[in-house]
């Protein structure tokens, strides 16, 4: 795991995937598109997702960081209520999104509704929650146990407002 000095901005254009960590103080309800209605409870929001179009991870991410106009994906909504604390990446062509839901559906809770960023693909959902601060390190070593091959994982912890 590498810390990356310079935040979002430091990130190449080139496509990667990464874990947005959402921190949500309050007990709230938003509506979710399409989802509809969603209670966000207090505690912490992992969202997966992936940028391997043009931007590549730091348009993606600008994206991710700046006030909501108009939510278009599901993660818009939810960042309406919760604060994006952290960022955790990795630069690679390949999609690693399935993987890290699936590998987050073994150590939290799919959160706040079922299907939720995973209206494309058959995941159970691609945002999770936890009680307490969720650590980059211990994610990386879970997903590692699974797959050795996961490039070096950034965690941008600075910079992203």
């Amino acid at each position: 795991m590498i810390e990356l000095i310079g935040g979002v901005e430091a990130l190449p254009t080139s496509g990667g995937s990464y874990v947005l960590t959402l921190r949500s103080s309050t007990l709230t309800r938003v509506t979710i598109g399409r989802l509809g209605e969603a209670t966000v409870a207090p505690g912490w929001y992992l969202y997966v997702g992936s940028a391997l179009g043009s931007g590549g991870l730091r348009g993606r991410l600008r994206h991710h960081l700046r006030a909501v106009r108009r939510p278009h994906w599901h993660i818009d909504y939810l960042r309406q209520v919760c604060t994006v604390e952290q960022v955790w990446c990795v630069i690679d062509a390949q999609c690693w999104e399935h993987c890290w839901a699936e590998q987050l559906a073994t150590m939290a809770t799919p959160a706040p509704r079922l299907r939720f960023g995973a209206s494309d693909c058959r995941c159970i959902a691609h945002c999770f929650f936890v009680k307490t601060r969720p650590q980059c390190v211990d994610f990386v070593a879970a997903v590692r146990l699974a797959h050795p091959e996961l490039p070096e994982m950034l965690c941008i912890a600075e910079g992203l407002r």
